[in-house]
């Protein structure tokens, strides 16, 4: 003869704990996860669920395209999650043999848009802080001879990661010690031949900075660089700094 007070009493229809997915969520995760689900009986709410969805997936693949992503690798996982989230929306309202729909289906509809926050806002923000770091680049001149006043040489580089801003500094020394000083007076015009509007050539003594607007991926850059000094005055270029930026 068994002790009835060892049975434990069935189950209530609806609770969590009876149907397989609330047994296995932890009880703080299956009770938030049923009221979620039990929202979603109101379309409106639904509708605005998926509209979420929508938003940000596009919003995503549009930002990832504008930062230079693959197409096909963006139009790709784009479309696999658009066609996850409308796998999910025949089973948010499938009931099962006991009468119980499942908790999943509703979580993911909210989990893909958080999942691509969670991943993406920080992706942004790093990408955003690198592209805004200055890079440093190499020039080479024309001519390594020494210039004397009205001499004019080319100061070219290229970037595989062009910015739209040079910064560019140059120096001036005295080719020959024994002759007069006349670095001080001597000064650099600088023109940029294609520049983005902005081609007005720029004077400056050595030493001083040099800001040229290149325009939009300009990965090949070619400066004019003219030398103003006194007469029978011989001085040595050469690009002490240089760096793109935003």
């Amino acid at each position: 003869m068994t002790d009835d007070t060892n049975i434990a009493p069935p189950d209530p229809p609806g609770d969590a704990t009876a149907s397989g997915a609330g047994r296995r969520l932890p009880a703080w995760l299956s009770g938030r996860a049923i009221r979620f689900r039990d929202a979603l009986t109101d379309d409106r709410l639904l509708a605005l669920l998926i509209l979420v969805d929508l938003v940000t997936l596009l919003a995503s693949a549009s930002i990832w395209l504008a930062l230079g992503g693959d197409a096909g690798v963006v139009g790709v996982t784009a479309g696999a999650l658009l066609a996850f989230v409308a796998a999910m929306l025949p089973l948010i309202r499938h009931r099962d043999a006991e009468g119980e729909r499942p908790l999943w289906p509703p979580l993911i509809l909210v989990v893909i848009p958080l999942a691509i926050l969670i991943v993406g806002l920080p992706a942004w923000g790093v990408w955003m802080y690198l592209d805004s770091r200055p890079v440093d680049i190499r020039f080479t001149l024309s001519s390594d001879r020494p210039l004397e006043n009205g001499d004019t040489v080319v100061a070219s580089a290229h970037t595989d990661d062009p910015q739209p801003r040079l910064t560019i500094t140059f120096g001036l020394t005295q080719h020959n010690r024994a002759d007069p000083l006349c670095t001080p007076g001597s000064k650099l015009t600088v023109t940029l031949p294609t520049g983005a509007g902005q081609d007005l050539p720029q004077t400056r003594a050595a030493g001083e900075r040099f800001v040229l607007d290149l325009g939009e991926g300009k990965k090949e850059i070619k400066l004019s660089v003219r030398l103003t000094a006194e007469q029978n005055c011989a001085l040595d270029l050469s690009v002490v700094s240089a760096h793109l930026d935003g």
